[in-house]
């Protein structure tokens, strides 16, 4: 295992939330497109050199990361075992965006694959005012080179999101690797309008730089920008870089990137404001980030069979686990089952702040 919860894994989808900000600044509908488009391939880069499992979370288990220099704040909670779902809720003022966190994986003798079930959804405000709703799938992860010792992560499949309030629609295209290093990571995709024409291209690989560019006819519209000088470099006519990946410094451990470690911090000022169900406070998960690995064993298996006999006290009593923190609601445009927040995380968070005591917690560590 490395020392971080699959909570803490979806949180990383946030590290490059600036690209939600930018798509929400721009006039044209189809170019914010292709910023929400770099948003749902950018979380990928952060998989690179990672192949340690991340701990499974135990049923209620939260997780809570707040940006205020970035404008957002990130909430989490494990609503389900069997399946394993977790629901994530992130909110701006320009933008929320939630999903479900479930998988189903599959071991292919050579290869590991996780498919990815749930949908995700982005409510964006744009600064020219309305709302528009995109929601997409992520793309099949795969782990390969496991009998050959050298396990690597690779991505693939068909991405399509989708404008719900315009008709138009981005495909990308996550291609697997081939037998040579320069097939790796490579991306793909078009931004379709309504009317059915390809407006955008968009290329790149997904664990370093994505660009985009108009279409051949679209030219006239088009603006150089600030990127255009790097894209020329690389090749591209006419293109900008939308997205890149930020450096990752060599000797970290488990090859976490400098963002994925600020998600276990623990700053004194912090510890009386959680809520005792969140990932920061799980102690074997603690231990095995402060190197006590037989300590990290020994809680491990308490705390998860301690997850089991409340399972069967719930099951005697005929009871079922109802989630702190989500219910489940249908979304009116899409048809889709989706899980939202009831209010309260946020408004205890801000009175446990003021004095108040967390109520109607599970105690899982």
């Amino acid at each position: 295992n490395e020392p971080t919860s699959l909570l803490q894994r979806i949180a990383e989808d946030m590290e490059y939330t600036d690209l939600l900000d930018t798509a929400a600044d721009r006039a044209d509908s189809t170019e914010r497109m292709v910023y929400v488009a770099a948003f749902a391939a950018s979380e990928y880069a952060s998989t690179i050199g990672r192949v340690a499992k991340p701990f499974n979370p135990l049923l209620a288990e939260t997780y809570e990361y707040a940006r205020p220099d970035k404008g957002y704040r990130f909430f989490i909670e494990q609503v389900s075992h069997h399946p394993p779902i977790g629901a994530a809720w992130s909110e701006s003022a320009k933008w929320d965006y939630y999903g479900e966190s479930a998988v189903k994986s599959k071991f292919y003798g050579k290869s590991f694959d996780i498919n990815h079930l749930g949908t995700w959804f982005l409510k964006l405000r744009p600064a020219s005012g309305g709302e528009e709703l995109y929601s997409w799938k992520k793309p099949t992860s795969s782990v390969i080179g496991i009998i050959a010792g050298s396990p690597t992560v690779d991505l693939y499949g068909t991405v399509e999101i989708k404008n719900w309030n315009t008709g138009e629609v981005c495909i990308l295209e996550f291609k697997p690797r081939g037998w040579t290093a320069s097939s790796a990571y490579q991306l793909s995709g078009k931004v379709i309008d309504a009317g059915g024409k390809t407006r955008w291209s968009i290329g790149g690989r997904w664990n370093d730089k994505i660009y985009a560019r108009l279409t051949p006819g679209f030219e006239t519209s088009f603006e150089p920008t600030a990127g255009i000088s790097k894209a020329q470099e690389a090749g591209a006519s006419q293109a900008f870089l939308v997205w890149e990946a930020h450096k990752r410094p060599s000797g970290i451990p488990f090859n976490l990137t400098p963002f994925g470690l600020t998600l276990n911090a623990l700053p004194e000022k912090l510890v009386p404001l959680l809520p005792p169900t969140d990932t920061r406070l799980r102690p074997d998960q603690r231990a095995m980030e402060d190197g006590q690995y037989d300590f990290a064993a020994t809680e491990k298996n308490r705390v998860e069979e301690k997850q089991r006999a409340k399972r069967r006290e719930r099951e005697a009593a005929g009871e079922e686990f109802i989630p702190r923190w989500f219910r489940k609601e249908k979304c009116k445009i899409t048809g889709e089952e989706f899980w939202h927040p009831n209010g309260g995380y946020w408004t205890m968070r801000e009175a446990v702040g003021k004095g108040a005591m967390w109520e109607n917690v599970e105690d899982i560590f």
